[in-house]
């Protein structure tokens, strides 16, 4: 069945969808499919679609690139010196009472697809012991 412009779906209908096409979350395989007939034959909305879909993809790449920066390790030091002290500072207070190890995990899952790829970064367990009160 050959498709001519008066069976596409006007312009109007196609350029809010452009990300969700880029996207692939168009589920409505009937919507889907009209949409891509319309950017095989429609020379400007393909170019939009092109220039969306390379925008979102340099948006993506900086955002990974951001959310991929390391504390100072200075202040990493810092962190790790002033809870030494803390610690040390309640050993001192009571040597004779007993003590608990206390686990706080922090997990941190930053997803970001580009070009169908995903990254998820997971971070962080502390362990210490204190003093039973």
């Amino acid at each position: 069945m050959s498709f001519n412009e008066s069976n596409l779906i006007p312009c109007e209908q196609v350029l809010p969808n452009i990300v969700l096409y880029i996207d692939h979350e168009i589920l409505d395989n009937q919507q889907l499919s009209e949409v891509e007939i319309h950017f095989g034959q429609c020379s400007p909305c393909r170019t939009q679609m092109e220039q969306e879909n390379t925008a979102l993809v340099l948006i993506r790449n900086l955002l990974c690139n951001a959310l991929n920066e390391s504390a100072p390790e200075e202040l990493n030091d810092r962190i790790n010196q002033q809870t030494q002290e803390l610690y040390n500072q309640m050993m001192q207070q009571d040597q004779n009472q007993g003590i608990t190890e206390i686990t706080y995990t922090q997990t941190t899952y930053t997803e970001i697809t580009t070009e169908g790829a995903t990254q998820i970064e997971i971070t962080s367990e502390i362990r210490r012991q204190f003093p039973q009160e």
